[in-house]
């Protein structure tokens, strides 16, 4: 049984899943690598670096993922852009893992104490509890939504222009 301190977690997440997926509804593969008119990554980069830093998430509750380097050498921060003709994993398939991400981390929370999320966790952002972490790239993938939302309605813009 999740704690109320898990439970809480697993709804931020779920939340962030809903409000992406409402994001980037009916995006194909192609329109997610369509480029903004200065020099940015496009919304399958923005992608999947959220998926990254979920794999993040899932290390600082010791959730075991198969995508894990997958979606780090492609998306990780410092990496490089992803353009029309580089390698990209597949739209779907990092929808897909995001939305594995949450099953897996609720799947990890589920007996997991107060105790267990106080303790120190120390990743590629130092070192601070479990919870400060799983809270940190919470908050991480709040900014990137944002973006989202942009590159959705370039998307559209380049539909209605056709």
């Amino acid at each position: 049984m999740l704690s109320e301190q898990a439970q809480n977690l697993v709804e931020k997440y779920q939340f962030l899943n809903m409000v992406i997926h409402g994001n980037v509804e009916g995006i194909t593969h192609e329109e997610s690598l369509m480029q903004l008119p200065f020099d940015t990554n496009c919304m399958n980069w923005v992608m999947g670096h959220i998926v990254t830093n979920r794999s993040h998430v899932l290390e600082a509750v010791n959730a075991a993922h198969i995508w894990r380097d997958d979606v780090r050498n492609l998306y990780h921060t410092g990496t490089a852009p992803i353009k029309p003709e580089s390698t990209a994993l597949q739209f779907e398939k990092l929808l897909a893992y995001l939305d594995e991400s949450v099953e897996l981390l609720k799947a990890a929370l589920e007996n997991v104490s107060a105790e267990r999320l106080a303790e120190n966790f120390t990743n590629y952002r130092g070192e601070k509890t479990r919870e400060a972490h799983l809270l940190g790239f919470h908050w991480h993938e709040t900014y990137h939504i944002g973006q989202l939302e942009i590159f959705k309605d370039m998307a559209l813009a380049g539909r209605a222009s056709k």
